[in-house]
């Protein structure tokens, strides 16, 4: 159950050991409070503005791959050979919490859609049985199913409340009957953000893939208008906290436990604490290279093909208090060589005082040791490269080289054998 995650061979984790993982991933399914990030929806345009600055970005939906049946709304899809399994799971995991008397029986569940882009493990499915309708999220080791008998928190006026928040990022519940689209706006401390999310019509569902944990989030939904909302940063009605799930548990127990003892497994255990952004099945993510510098941090991390880079500290912002941020790779397709996404740390676009560090950060082959970088003009870099990624900060001046520049990349292993050799972009 585990090969395709990445991770070492089976053994059995100490009973304590389980326990503890079971006890953080209930303890991120905390109620809504304010703080930072965008959102992304199965469906939307999305509006972000982020200290003061207003940035449009217009995401298309990616259709799940289709399965043999086709989802009664045509703005949705069904993936059974994604819903089936996550089906399945969801149903063992009630089982074996005891509560499955709660839910119609397994044979009962009749899939009305799934969420599951390829940009993260989440796989969401809309359920319906026996008159009831709950909400299935999987990821790669994590379980967590809505509770149908549980009365929704509706937002004041409306017939729209949330069924299910998940500490991995999902935002699922039931638009007003009204509404042909849903506006949800979502608001943390220093940013805000607009989603159109479509309607599932036969029992007016929807779902929202947030980028923000929902427990660090406020949330307000409204009708979608379809008219510009410039400057407009809340919905009419304040979106309530759904109601505890009847299930959230460990389901795939992984075969090891990352090493959190580690200066790298420290700052990546505190970064993603203080990051607003979710990152699902975050407790078995292996550490990889640790960039220090004076007072900021960055670590790569990766569970098999997906890999996260998360950056911060004292010097990310103003220098008065700590500040972190995570950038899951959307990419999970298997690849030996590339580059990962961060951002400038201490820059003036932050409100730092111009101290400001750009990371270069990568992946290799695990076999690799020295990564050795050329970034035109002389300006020459070694990195060491630790459990298949790289992370180095880049040198002065290459911030007003050409957005097209590319950085000459040679791998080495331990021997010195020439692993890759190639260019990778700069930015």
């Amino acid at each position: 159950m585990t090969d395709d995650l990445g991770l070492p061979g089976r053994r059995e984790l100490p009973p304590e050991v389980l326990d503890n993982l079971r006890m953080t991933l209930r303890e991120g399914m905390g109620k809504p409070a304010r703080r930072r990030w965008p959102i992304v929806a199965a469906a939307a345009a999305v509006v972000l503005v982020l200290a003061g600055a207003l940035v449009m970005t217009v995401v298309i939906r990616e259709p799940d791959r289709q399965g043999p049946a086709v989802a009664s709304d045509p703005d949705f899809a069904l993936d059974l050979p994604k819903a089936v399994p996550a089906m399945d799971r969801c149903w063992a995991a009630l089982q074996s919490r005891g509560r499955a008397t709660g839910f119609p029986a397994r044979d009962e569940w009749v899939p009305q859609f799934t969420v599951a882009p390829s940009w993260t493990s989440v796989t969401v499915v809309a359920v319906r049985a026996g008159g009831k309708i709950f909400f299935c999220e999987t990821t790669s080791i994590t379980v967590t199913v809505s509770d149908p008998n549980a009365a929704p928190s509706y937002a004041t006026g409306t017939k729209a409340a949330a069924l299910l928040m998940s500490r991995a990022g999902t935002v699922a519940g039931v638009a007003d009957p009204g509404w042909e689209k849903i506006e949800v706006f979502s608001r943390t401390a220093d940013s805000t953000a607009s989603a159109d999310v479509p309607v599932f019509r036969n029992g007016n569902l929807f779902v929202v893939l947030s980028q923000s944990k929902p427990s660090r989030t406020t949330y307000s939904v409204g009708p979608y208008t379809g008219e510009p909302g410039d400057g407009v940063t809340v919905a009419p009605h304040g979106l309530r906290p759904a109601p505890e799930p009847a299930v959230t548990d460990i389901d795939r127990v992984p075969p090891v436990v990352p090493d959190r003892g580690t200066p790298a497994g420290q700052f990546f255990q505190t970064c993603v604490e203080g990051a607003t952004e979710p990152l699902p099945d975050v407790d078995v993510y292996e550490t990889g290279t640790l960039l220090e510098g004076g007072d900021v941090k960055v670590v790569v991390a990766r569970l098999g093909d997906r890999f996260a880079v998360c950056q911060g500290g004292l010097g990310y912002h103003d220098g008065t208090s700590e500040y972190y941020r995570l950038f899951a790779d959307p990419n999970a397709a298997p690849r030996s060589v590339g580059k990962l996404s961060t951002e400038t740390l201490g820059g003036s676009e932050q409100g730092g005082a111009g101290s400001a560090r750009n990371p270069f950060i990568g992946i290799v082959p695990r076999s690799a040791v020295t990564v050795k970088l050329d970034f035109g003009a002389g300006k020459k870099v070694d990195a060491v490269a630790t459990d298949g990624t790289f992370a180095t900060w880049r040198p002065e001046g290459t911030e007003a080289m050409d957005p097209n520049s590319q950085v000459g990349v040679v791998v080495l292993d331990a021997e010195g054998k020439t692993l890759h050799e190639g260019t990778l972009p700069l930015y």
